[in-house]
């Protein structure tokens, strides 16, 4: 049993609101692990997201953009942005890459911890900080748990001056709690015999445009898609499954491919995520390149 879900056995009492920003089809598998997970141990949860609530409340999505400017800016202040249940027992942030100055989680965290005096967990993530104070978030002195999902953003926190109430707990990645079966319901045939090479085209790309060449060139039936970004959650699941090759900087699509058993290459990103997660989760199963 890992830390995380030592976590949950203990706190499966408690009246939990699951919480995330949203995000691409990586951040499904997380969600679908993360469930997989509370209804294992039979918790009453809500999940919330955030995404799809400013998709439908425009507001609420304007609210949100001006938390992250302030947030930008240094500014102490901001918006409501989720109904949090008063009698909620546990506020679980769900795990994923966006806890950090690269994306916007802390607006979120921030945001919620001003409307409830709840338990805070946050899921095993990759966590970098330059711009944001987080132990700042955490004056009030309530109980909360932070899940590393690698060792760097592990040292990383334990050098943020957290208080004592903040616990450190070092935790695989969630959406390797699916297996194979869970992911059968998405899985449709594609054209055969392909490699894949997946990347992302955002602020966390490391891959050089010369790399990139040498790796399509190396392909002799090349499929290239940032598939995590596109279609529906079984495009992306069926592009894997059916890939003979997979090479990618996503680290879902990585992740996939070891859960599927495909031969899949993973890329280093700007900062420490890929590395530290191949290094506790699938160095047996996934080659890692540094770029």
């Amino acid at each position: 049993m890992d830390a995380f879900t030592e976590f949950l056995r203990e706190n499966r009492d408690r009246k939990t609101v699951t919480i995330t920003p949203g995000g691409n089809h990586g951040d499904t598998l997380i969600h679908m692990g993360l469930v997989k997970k509370l209804d294992e141990y039979g918790f009453e949860y809500d999940c919330l997201n955030l995404e799809h609530m400013y998709r439908g409340n425009p507001v609420i999505g304007g609210k949100y953009l001006i938390n992250i400017l302030f947030w930008r800016m240094g500014i102490d202040a901001g918006f409501r942005l989720l109904d949090i249940p008063e009698d909620v027992g546990l506020v679980l942030f769900e795990g994923g890459g966006y806890m950090n100055d690269v994306w916007y989680g802390p607006t979120l965290l921030r945001a919620v911890l001003r409307q409830t005096e709840a338990p805070i967990a946050v899921g095993p993530q990759s966590y970098v900080f330059n711009r944001t104070r987080i132990a700042d978030y955490f004056v009030d002195g309530r109980d909360a748990t932070l899940f590393c999902r690698e060792r760097y953003s592990y040292d990383h926190l334990t050098g943020q001056g957290l208080p004592p109430s903040v616990q450190l707990k070092v935790s695989p990645e969630m959406a390797l709690y699916l297996a194979p079966e869970d992911l059968e319901e998405f899985t449709e045939p594609r054209e055969e015999r392909y490699q894949l090479v997946a990347m992302r085209r955002d602020r966390e790309s490391a891959v050089s445009e010369k790399l990139l060449r040498e790796i399509k060139q190396a392909c002799d039936n090349l499929v290239t898609r940032d598939i995590s970004m596109e279609g529906s959650l079984t495009d992306f699941v069926s592009w894997v499954a059916n890939a003979e090759t997979v090479y990618t900087d996503r680290l879902h699509v990585a992740i996939l491919s070891s859960i599927l058993g495909k031969d899949v290459t993973l890329f280093g990103n700007i900062y420490h995520k890929n590395r530290g997660v191949w290094e506790i989760s699938l160095r047996d199963s996934v080659r890692f390149v540094e770029t």
